[in-house]
């Protein structure tokens, strides 16, 4: 599902399947980085509980684009 905020920035947010666990990836789509645990500048971050993948989209202001 592509995700966007106020600013124009979008991001992908998607389920998957790794290691036989679901996952929930974050991934920068405008070319911009987003931050992970520790401020590194990241392309993508993953999530184990879909809860932490959805407060971290609402605190950096991404909603479902239309």
């Amino acid at each position: 599902m592509r995700m966007e905020n106020k600013s124009g920035e979008a991001v992908y947010y998607n389920v998957v399947e790794k290691g036989g666990k679901l996952r929930f990836v974050i991934k920068a789509a405008s070319g911009q980085v987003i931050t992970g645990r520790d401020r590194q500048k990241l392309k993508s971050r993953t999530f184990a509980q879909e809860h932490q993948a959805a407060a971290w989209l609402r605190r950096q202001g991404y909603e479902a684009a239309r």
